[in-house]
């Protein structure tokens, strides 16, 4: 079945709101084995949206529209699509009903502006929302169906599953997602090979953001290819569907009866907001030692003064005590520290911004064993902050897999 989608409402094109809409609508569709062909937005102009309706109908199965159909004079889609038809616009006695027991119960009146939410085409029937007041319309015109839904999201995924789901075609395709952290999306694709090819079935679709690498397998077999998957892009994979780093970091810990304390200079917390932002982190996180400062570096780890004067605290032997008096001061299995020069300013030649060095200190064997690592992060303040919190946290990861794989942007230094 060929989809195609249209978002209508003038705050998405003048930069007051970002559509998700068709993004949204694409996930949704991919599973339901359906075809996106195009996802357009309009403004809240009658004539435009006519008009996009037209030129949209010859290349779909199913016109989805969203937006517009709100109670004031600008929520015009129903108008639009009533031109469309060649018909006018009818009042809903059930709808009516409907609206009036709603407005009833909060003590509202029913206004002009709600009457306009019980309009609805000649020839067309109404679809229920039962999350707000403007009901969805059903229309079919020249072999298409076609949609109405209210742009809210609440309302608008909800009347989705009732409503709309029920016209695609086909059943769910199976659908597996593999994430990974530390590959290239060049080097993660090679790794694949023949996988990737757009022509094979199952298919597999890369995504990548905020760094994750991501693969989207979709289509009978999805659970075998994404085991392949996991083992070509070992040992960077790390979870299914949603999973996050600190998810798996914190379930890995648990697992072990481990826990683990950090001391942050350049993320300035990040890293153990990412920790505590997991369900029941109190059972592998202790705490950390916001150390942004070289006076607090000395007062609360013990940083002899002098290494800031002759290596200075973006160093290796600077990430290496902090990890170090972390774990010992904490009393934790493991310990991640941070330290770098996130910019926009700070750089120098030798230490250009995007610096970072990463400590991890593990108490877990007989003897503690204390690393630090090197990064050249590129991006802006924010990214390289929070490429170092991942990376940190899959530092973590493998060092409990036993393994000492390079990461992406870790330099030799």
């Amino acid at each position: 079945m060929r989809v195609v989608t249209l978002s209508i409402g003038d705050e998405l094109l003048d930069g007051r709101g970002v559509d998700t809409h068709g993004a949204w609508f694409s996930r949704q569709l991919v599973l339901h084995g359906c075809e996106h062909v195009e996802h357009r937005v309009v403004s809240d102009d009658v004539n435009t949206i006519r008009d996009a309706i037209v030129q949209l109908l010859p290349d779909s199965d199913l016109l989805l529209l969203t937006g517009g159909l709100g109670p004031t004079l600008d929520d015009l889609t129903r108008d639009a699509l009533a031109l469309v038809l060649d018909v006018g616009l009818e009042e809903d006695p059930a709808a009516r009903d409907a609206l009036e027991a709603r407005l009833s119960g909060s003590g509202r009146p029913l206004g002009a502006g709600n009457l306009r939410q019980i309009m609805r085409p000649v020839g067309t029937r109404f679809l229920s929302n039962d999350n707000g007041t403007a009901p969805g319309i059903l229309a079919h015109h020249e072999g298409v169906s076609v949609v109405l839904l209210p742009g809210p999201p609440r309302e608008m995924c909800a009347m989705f599953d009732v409503h709309v789901v029920p016209l695609l075609e086909g059943v769910q395709r199976e659908r597996v997602t593999i994430r990974s952290y530390g590959l290239s999306e060049a080097d993660a694709g090679e790794r694949l090979g023949e996988l990737a090819r757009r022509d094979r079935q199952p298919l597999v679709c890369f995504k990548v953001s905020d760094s994750i690498v991501q693969a989207d397998v979709l289509g009978d077999g999805a659970a075998d290819v994404g085991e392949r998957i996991k083992a070509l892009w070992a040992p960077f994979a790390f979870g299914d569907d949603q999973d996050t780093l600190p998810e798996v970091v914190g379930r890995s810990l648990a697992t072990r009866h481990a826990d683990v304390a950090v001391s942050e200079s350049c993320t300035g917390g990040l890293l153990g907001g990412a920790l505590t932002g997991v369900s029941g982190s109190s059972e592998f996180f202790r705490g950390g030692l916001l150390t942004y400062s070289n006076a607090l570096k000395s007062a609360l780890l013990g940083i002899p003064e002098g290494l800031f004067e002759t290596v200075g605290a973006v160093s290796r032997e600077v990430a290496l005590l902090m990890a170090m008096e972390t774990a010992r001061r904490l009393g934790t299995t493991y310990a991640l520290s941070t330290t770098g020069i996130a910019g926009p300013g700070g750089g120098t030649p030798d230490k250009p911004v995007g610096t970072v060095w990463i400590g991890l200190c593990d108490t877990s064997g007989s003897q503690p064993v204390v690393v630090a690592r090197c990064f050249r992060f590129s991006g802006d303040r924010a990214q390289v902050r929070d490429r170092t919190v991942k990376s940190a946290l899959q530092m973590l990861r493998l060092r409990m897999m036993e393994d000492e794989s390079t990461l992406l942007w870790e330099v030799e230094s």
